[in-house]
C-alpha cells in the first residue's frame, strides 16, 4: 500500500512539473523558441530528483507528448514532419533519461548518506549517553600514554580530576602498576596488528599511590590508527568479594577438618566439588586428585553399584542416611555411617548434595562382641542346672528338693526340710520383699516367676531365678513346685556389661572433659602468648618507625622486655608440664635454706605487689633450718604461690607469709585478701589446665598451669601441698609441707644454672678481647643479635648462614670457639658438630662448642651433648650468661 502511494504521488509531481513547463513555455514561447525543450528539461530533472526515476522516465514521456504536440510542425499534431525535429526529440529523451537517471542515483546516494548521518548521530548519542552515565569508565588516548578524554568514572577510579586530566599530568603508561606493564605490551601488540584486544585484567596507580583492580578492553579508532578508546570496569568490589569467599571457604575447610567425620560435596553429574581432610585421608588422595572426579573413579564400580541408589534417592530430593562399608587407605573395608542431605536451588531443584560419613567399625566390632557375649551367655542359660522343688503352701516347709541343690548351694538335703531353712538362708536384703511377693501371687496366680539372691553353705551369693506353679482347691492354695535356676554366671555377666558400660560412659566423659579442657587451654595459650607479643611488636615497629625521647625509649625498652620475660615463664611452665607428663624433671638437690629463698621470692614479686598497694607481711621461724631440696624449684614454688596471691588480691589488700617447723617437716603458707575459690572448685586447683574462671572475659590471665606445677614439684621433695578457702571474695592460703632430710646427697649433673649465676655475673662482666668466635645461625635477625652482644665484650665474629658456610669459616679464620643453632635447613647443627669433630685437632677438630638452640627439652640437650658439643644452652639467652659461658669454655674466666 506504500508502494502504491509513493507511485501516485511521483507521477502527480511529473505531471504537475511538465503541465508547468508546457504553461510557462506556451507563455515564453516567443523568448524560448530557439531552445523551446529548455523548461522541459528542467520539468525531468526537479521530477527524478524529488520522485525517483519513474517519475522522470514519465516526465520525459510527457514533456515529449507536449513538445511534438504544441511546438513542433504540424502544431497539435502526433506526427512530426521532419528528420530535425526527430533528432532533437530523440536527443531530449536521451538526455533526460540520462538526467533521471543521474538525479534518482544521486537522489539514492543522499537517502543513504541521511540514513548513515542518522545512524551516526544515534550511534554517537548512545556511546555518550553511555559515557555520561559514568557505569564504567572510558577513555580515547594514545599508544604514548597521553589521554585525551575521560569520563568521570575514570577519573574518579584512579582518583584524578578534570583539571589534572587538561593539565596532561593523567598518562595511562605512568599509572600502570609495573607487574602489569608486560601484560600492557601484549595489549598493545594485539591492537596493532588485530585492531582491538580482548578485556584483561589490569591495575592502576591512583593519585594517593594506592592501587585499583579492573578490567580493561580496548580497540583502535578507524580513522587514526595511533588513537585508542579503551573501557574501564573497577574490579575493588568483585576482589573484595573473591577475597572474602576465599576467606570464608578457608573457614568453612578450617571447620569441617575439624571434625570427626568425612565431609564431601557432590553436584547433580555426581562429581566432587569439594572435600574434606578427614575424606582425603581416608581415601589417601589429595583434594587436586578428587576435585572434579565421578564418585564411581574414586570409590570403585562394586561399592558405586552398591550406593546408587541412595545417591539416586538423594538426588531426587530426599535425605538419606544408611549403613555400609568402605574401602580404607589401609587395604581393609570400614563400616560407616552415611548421610546423603540436598542442596536445592532458589527454584527449589536439586544442585547437588552433601556427604556425611561416619567411621562406626569400632562400634560395629563392640555391637558383635555384644552379640557373641550374648551368644554364649545363651547357651550357658541354656546348660544351666535346675533345682526341682516342692512346698506345702499352708505351711511353708519343702516336702522335696532336687539332689542339684547340694552342687549348686552346699547344703545338705536335709537342711531344706527345717523350718524356714528357706527364708532364713536368702539374702537379707530379698529377704522381705520375696516372702511378701510369693505369699500375695499364690494367692492371686497360678504361675508367676521372680529372680532373688540366696547364701551358699560357703558363704557365696548364688542368685536364683525361681519358676512358681500353684496347685490349689477351693480353700486356696495347696502346693507349691518349680524349679531354682541357677543364673549366677549370667548375672556376674550382665554386671560386668553394665561395669563396662559405666567405665565406657566414664571414659566417654572423661575424654570429653579432657578435650573441653584442652580447647580451653589451648585458646587460654593463644591469648597469654598474643597478649605480650602484641606489645612487643608494636613498640618494635613503633621504635623502628619514629624516634621518641629518652624516658619514652626507655619505657618501650622495659616493656619489651617484661613481655619476653613473660613470654619466657610461658614458654618455661608449658616445658615443665611436658616433663611432668613424660616423668623426665628431675631435681637438683642440695642443702637449702628456706628463709634466704622465701625472701628472694618476695623481692622478685614486691615490685608487683607495690603496685597495686599491697603490702606483705612476713613471719619466719627462728627454728627453721636447712632442708634438702632444689634451689631453683622450690623458689619457683614459693614464686607461683606469692604471684597467684599479688594477681588475686585486689588493690590495698594483704599478703601474709609465713615459714615455720612443725615437728620434722617445714610448712610454707602463702595467705591473701583476695577474690577467694569456690568451694567446688577447691578440689580441683591443683589440676593441670584447670582455671576457676576459662571464659574470654576472666579478670586474671595464665595457663592455669602454675599450681599443678608447685603439686607436682612439691611432692617430688616428698612434701604435700593443699588449699583452704573461706568461699568467693574471703581470700585463699596455700600450705607447703616440706620434710626435712637429714641425709644429703650431692647431685652428679651438672646444669647450665650452676655454671652461670646471673648475680654474680651481674658483678663480674668478662672481657672476651681478641676471641674469635664463629657464630652459625640461619636466622639473620639472631646472627646480628649475637655478633652484637659478644662484640660489646671484645669477641671478634664471624658469622655464618649455614653449616657449609661454617666449615669454611673454620678452616679460615680458626676461630676459638664455636656457638651454633640446631634447627638450620639442609644441614642442622647436629651434622655440622659431627663434621667438625671428625677434623684432626690442628684444624680445629677439638674446638669448643656451645649449641645454642629453641629445643630445649631434656632429651635436646641429651642428643646435643652426644653429638660433640660442651654445651646446651637453650634461647632466649640472657646477654651476660652467653658472654659467660663463652669465657668459661676459652679459659677467659
Amino acid at each position: 500500500m506504500k508502494g502504491i502511494r509513493s507511485l501516485l504521488v511521483s507521477c502527480t509531481l511529473a505531471l504537475l512539473v511538465v503541465g508547468s513547463a508546457l504553461l510557462l513555455t506556451l507563455l515564453l514561447q516567443p523568448l524560448l523558441k530557439p531552445t523551446i525543450f529548455l523548461l522541459f528539461f528542467a520539468a525531468v530533472a526537479v521530477s527524478a530528483w524529488y520522485g525517483g526515476i519513474e517519475a522522470g522516465l514519465l516526465a520525459t514521456a510527457l514533456s515529449t507528448f507536449a513538445v511534438s504536440y504544441f511546438f513542433l510542425e504540424p502544431v497539435f499534431s502526433l506526427s512530426v514532419a521532419s528528420l530535425d525535429s526527430i533528432r532533437r526529440l530523440g536527443l531530449f529523451v536521451l538526455v533526460t533519461t540520462f538526467i533521471s537517471l543521474l538525479n534518482s542515483e544521486l537522489r539514492t546516494a543522499k537517502q543513504h548518506l541521511q540514513m548513515s548521518l542518522q545512524k551516526l548521530q544515534a550511534s554517537e548519542a548512545k556511546f555518550r549517553r553511555l559515557v555520561e552515565s559514568n557505569i564504567i569508565g572510558v577513555i580515547v588516548a594514545n599508544m604514548d600514554g597521553a589521554i585525551a578524554e575521560a569520563n568521570d568514572a575514570f577519573l574518579e577510579m584512579v582518583d584524578y580530576s578534570q583539571e589534572d586530566l587538561l593539565a596532561g599530568r593523567v598518562r595511562w603508561r605512568d599509572i600502570v602498576a609495573p607487574e602489569y606493564i608486560e601484560a600492557n605490551n601484549s595489549a598493545i601488540a594485539e591492537l596493532k596488528t588485530q585492531g582491538v584486544c580482548q578485556p584483561f585484567e589490569n591495575e592502576y596507580i591512583r593519585k594517593d599511590q594506592s592501587r585499583v583492580p579492573i578490567l580493561l578492553g580496548s580497540a583502535l579508532l578507524e580513522n587514526n590508527p595511533n588513537d585508542i578508546i579503551s573501557f574501564v570496569l573497577d574490579l575493588s568490589e568483585r576482589k573484595q568479594a573473591e577475597i572474602a569467599l576465599h576467606q570464608r571457604e578457608e573457614e568453612l575447610r578450617l571447620i569441617t577438618n575439624a571434625l570427626p567425620v568425612q565431609i564431601s560435596y557432590v553436584d547433580i553429574q555426581q562429581r566432587y566439588r569439594f572435600n574434606n581432610k578427614g575424606y582425603e585421608d581416608w581415601f589417601g588422595l589429595p583434594a587436586s586428585e578428587i576435585y572434579g572426579k565421578h564418585i564411581r573413579e574414586i570409590l570403585g564400580e562394586s561399592v558405586y553399584q552398591s550406593i546408587l541408589p541412595y545417591v539416586e534417592a538423594v538426588l531426587s530430593g530426599k535425605e538419606v542416611t544408611y549403613d555400609t562399608q568402605l574401602p580404607h587407605k589401609d587395604g581393609t573395608n570400614h563400616y560407616v555411617n552415611v548421610t546423603y542431605v540436598p542442596q536445592f536451588s532458589q527454584q527449589g531443584k536439586v544442585e547437588g548434595f552433601v556427604a556425611l560419613i561416619t567411621d562406626i567399625t569400632v562400634h560395629k566390632l563392640a555391637e558383635a562382641a555384644l552379640k557373641q557375649s550374648e551368644k554364649r551367655l545363651k547357651a550357658l542359660t541354656e546348660k544351666v542346672r535346675m533345682i526341682p522343688w516342692e512346698v506345702n503352701a499352708t505351711t511353708g516347709n519343702f516336702t522335696y528338693i532336687g539332689p542339684q541343690t547340694v552342687e549348686i548351694l552346699g547344703y545338705p538335703l536335709s537342711d531344706w526340710y527345717i523350718d524356714n531353712f528357706w527364708e532364713k538362708h536368702m539374702h537379707p536384703e530379698d529377704r522381705e520383699w520375696a516372702i511378701q511377693y510369693c505369699q500375695e501371687s499364690s494367692l492371686i496366680l497360678n504361675n508367676y516367676e521372680f529372680e532373688y539372691r540366696m547364701l551358699a553353705a560357703d558363704g557365696r551369693i548364688v542368685w536364683l531365678y525361681d519358676i512358681v506353679n500353684v496347685v490349689r482347691d477351693e480353700n486356696g492354695p495347696q502346693l507349691l513346685h518349680g524349679f531354682m535356676l541357677d543364673i549366677t554366671d549370667r548375672k556376674q555377666a550382665e554386671q560386668e556389661r553394665e561395669q563396662l558400660l559405666e567405665r565406657e560412659q566414664a571414659a566417654r566423659a572423661d575424654a570429653e572433659a579432657a578435650n573441653r579442657m584442652k580447647d580451653e587451654f589451648l585458646a587460654t595459650l593463644s591469648h597469654e602468648l598474643r597478649t605480650p607479643l602484641n606489645a612487643i611488636l608494636g613498640w618494635t615497629q613503633l621504635l623502628r618507625s619514629r624516634k621518641f625521647d629518652e624516658a619514652t625509649t626507655a619505657r618501650a625498652l622495659e616493656t619489651i622486655e617484661r613481655n619476653t620475660r613473660s613470654l619466657t615463664q610461658l614458654i618455661e611452665d608449658v616445658l615443665d608440664v611436658s616433663r611432668i607428663i613424660r616423668g623426665t624433671l628431675h631435681l637438683k638437690t642440695h642443702r637449702v635454706k628456706l628463709v634466704t629463698l622465701v625472701e628472694a621470692a618476695i623481692d622478685t614479686v614486691r615490685p608487683a605487689a607495690e603496685a597495686k598497694e599491697i603490702s606483705i607481711q612476713c613471719k619466719f621461724d627462728p627454728e627453721v633450718g636447712v632442708v634438702v631440696g632444689d634451689t631453683n624449684r622450690l623458689q619457683q614454688v614459693v614464686w607461683n604461690l606469692l604471684s597467684n596471691a599479688v594477681k588475686f588480691t585486689s588493690k590495698g589488700g594483704r599478703v601474709d607469709v609465713q615459714l615455720q617447723r612443725i615437728e620434722s617437716s617445714v610448712q610454707i603458707r602463702v595467705s591473701d585478701t583476695g577474690v577467694g575459690i569456690a568451694g567446688e572448685f577447691l578440689p580441683h586447683v591443683f589440676e593441670r589446665f584447670r582455671q576457676a574462671d576459662s571464659s574470654i572475659t576472666r579478670s586474671h590471665g595464665g595457663l592455669g598451669l602454675g599450681l599443678a606445677i608447685v603439686r607436682h614439684l612439691v611432692e617430688l621433695h616428698g612434701g604435700t601441698v593443699s588449699v583452704e578457702s573461706p568461699g568467693v571474695g574471703q581470700g585463699a592460703t596455700f600450705i607447703v609441707n616440706l620434710p626435712m632430710r637429714a641425709i644429703y646427697v650431692e647431685a652428679n649433673t651438672v646444669e647450665l644454672s650452676s655454671l652461670v649465676d646471673v648475680q654474680k655475673a651481674n658483678n663480674y662482666l668478662p672481657r672476651l678481647d681478641d676471641l674469635r668466635v664463629l657464630i652459625v645461625d640461619d636466622e639473620a635477625d639472631a646472627r646480628h643479635l649475637l655478633t652484637t652482644i659478644l662484640g660489646q665484650y671484645g669477641a671478634q665474629v664471624i658469622a655464618a648462614a649455614s653449616a657449609s658456610d661454617a666449615l669454611f669459616a673454620l678452616e679460615q679464620y680458626r676461630p676459638h670457639i664455636l656457638v651454633s643453632d640446631i634447627g638450620m635447613p639442609q644441614e642442622d647443627g647436629y651434622a655440622l658438630i659431627r663434621q667438625v669433630r671428625a677434623l684432626p685437632i690442628d684444624r680445629g677438630g677439638r674446638i669448643p662448642a656451645v649449641a645454642l638452640t629453641a629445643y630445649a627439652r631434656a632429651e635436646d640437650r641429651t642428643q646435643a651433648l652426644l653429638a660433640g658439643f660442651q654445651l646446651h644452652v637453650p634461647k632466649p639467652v640472657n646477654p651476660i650468661e652467653l658472654a659467660v659461658v663463652v669465657a668459661n669454655l676459652t679459659g677467659r674466666t
